[in-house]
């Protein structure tokens, strides 16, 4: 005689997997990623609420407006089909950032000139950072720092060099 948030919140979860392939024009990157879950409070009880949060990484904003109305829809049907409610947020952090092509193309002449083709990046397997971004064990080697500071010192050196 209860609802079940952790059946609502399993169908959601399963149905949204789909947006990304079915609702935006392939051509056009999209990523919806669920990376945490939280439901009821003791394991015997049938949970009252539960609580996603997740990311959405998109180029246009067409197709981020198309993903956040579906995950809406989504909700408000799920949650309406096994009798509950649901509270919909969807925050919008940063818009997409696409580079010009000669900046981009100034950043890695700079790199390969000063670090060589081979050494620019993070990955270092023997302190354990050779995972990707996004990943749990994500870890960034602290001296890679030092060759950041120096690209971003350089090319912005560089750039107003060009510039003028």
């Amino acid at each position: 005689m209860t609802k079940d948030a952790v059946v609502m919140v399993s169908q959601y979860i399963a149905h949204i997997q789909t947006i990304t392939s079915r609702a935006t024009d392939l051509m056009e990157a999209a990523v919806l990623n669920l990376g945490k879950v939280e439901a009821g409070e003791p394991f015997n009880i049938i949970a009252e609420n539960a609580k996603l949060e997740g990311t959405v990484r998109t180029f246009d904003a067409k197709t981020r407006d198309i993903v956040e109305t579906e995950m809406k829809r989504y909700a408000e049907r799920t949650a309406a089909m096994y009798g509950g409610t649901v509270k919909f947020k969807y925050h919008r952090l940063l818009d997409s950032v696409i580079n010009e092509t000669q900046s981009a193309q100034l950043v890695q002449s700079i790199a390969r000139n000063s670090f060589g083709e081979d050494s620019v990046g993070t990955r270092n397997v023997s302190k354990g950072s050779d995972y990707p971004h996004h990943h749990a064990c994500f870890n960034v080697v602290e001296e890679s720092l030092k060759v950041s500071a120096e690209l971003y010192g350089q090319y912005a050196l560089s750039y107003i060099y060009i510039s003028r």
